[in-house]
C-alpha cells in the first residue's frame, strides 16, 4: 500500500514540474512591446464646458463696473438657489439671491449668464467666467 507520505511527495514533484514547465514556457515567448492605437489630436474640451456659460447677452443688462471677482460657488436647481463666493474690493463674501454684498449693493438674481446685481437701483450684471479647457491631469503627490 502506498503511504500518504508518497502520495504527499508525488503530488509535490507534479507541482514542481508544472511550475518549471511554465516558466520555460514563459521565457522562451519573446517579450512583445504593447501598441497604443493612435486616435485623431482633437481638442478636448473642458468638463463641464458651457456648464455656467450661455450664449452671448440678448438683454439689456449692462456689465458691471464694481470690483468684484467671482471666486466660486456651488450650483443649485433652480439656479435661483445657487451660492456663489464673491470678493468685493478686499473682503470675501459668500452670497445668495436676495442677500447684501455692500450697502446699497443687493444680488438680485442668478442666471445662465452670470449675476445681477441692484447697485443703488441700477441693474447691473457679472457674467459667469469663462471655463478653462482640460488638457490632461496632473499627478497629485
Amino acid at each position: 500500500m502506498i503511504s500518504v507520505s508518497r502520495l504527499f511527495s508525488g503530488a509535490l514533484l507534479t507541482l514542481a514540474a508544472w511550475l518549471a514547465a511554465q516558466c520555460v514556457l514563459q521565457l522562451s515567448r519573446a517579450p512583445v512591446p504593447a501598441v497604443a492605437q493612435v486616435q485623431d489630436a482633437t481638442p478636448l474640451p473642458g468638463l463641464m464646458l458651457g456648464h455656467w456659460q450661455a450664449e452671448a447677452d440678448s438683454g439689456g443688462v449692462p456689465l458691471t463696473r464694481l470690483p468684484l471677482q467671482y471666486l466660486g460657488g456651488l450650483r443649485a436647481v433652480p439656479l435661483s438657489a445657487t451660492v456663489v463666493v464673491l470678493r468685493y474690493g478686499q473682503a470675501t463674501r459668500t452670497v445668495r439671491r436676495g442677500q447684501r454684498l455692500a450697502p446699497g449693493i443687493v444680488l438680485e438674481s442668478i442666471d445662465d449668464q452670470g449675476l445681477i446685481f441692484d447697485n443703488q437701483g441700477r441693474r447691473e450684471r457679472l457674467p459667469w467666467p469663462p471655463r478653462p479647457a482640460v488638457t490632461g491631469f496632473k499627478r497629485q503627490g
